[in-house]
């Protein structure tokens, strides 16, 4: 399983609301859980850059943490669908997926390949 190495960000964790509904008298029922939740990470990332060779094709391997092309291409290859490690700086590593399709931001005008601040949601893995 591969690991997430875009460390360059931060990040809040959102826990699962779970099942609740309001009856009648302004009574609230809530049930406990029967399954392990599943917490969303919300990562922020104030710029990322794509690096390019001489030639000008993308350099997927040049300053992994901070390499929008690597990214890119490590979306591509998992998607919403495949698990990957997502090294969480207070629960350790976790098992996670993406949780929404990555929206990849627009360029920096006359910044050499950096894009924008961007956002990404984490859905982690039971």
């Amino acid at each position: 399983m591969e690991t997430f190495v875009w460390s360059m960000h931060t990040q809040s964790t959102e826990y699962p609301e779970g099942f609740k509904t309001k009856l009648g008298n302004s009574y609230t029922f809530a049930s406990e859980p029967r399954a392990i939740y599943q917490r969303i990470f919300k990562l922020k990332f104030n710029a990322l850059k794509y690096f390019t060779y001489s030639n000008g094709t993308i350099d997927r391997t040049f300053m992994p943490a901070l390499n929008m092309g690597a990214l890119e291409l490590f979306y591509q290859q998992h998607e919403m669908w495949k698990d990957f490690i997502y090294p969480h700086p207070v629960y350790g590593n976790v098992v996670a997926k993406f949780h929404r399709p990555l929206v990849v931001p627009e360029g920096v005008m006359g910044g050499g390949g950096v894009v924008q601040g961007f956002g990404l949601e984490l859905e982690e893995q039971p």
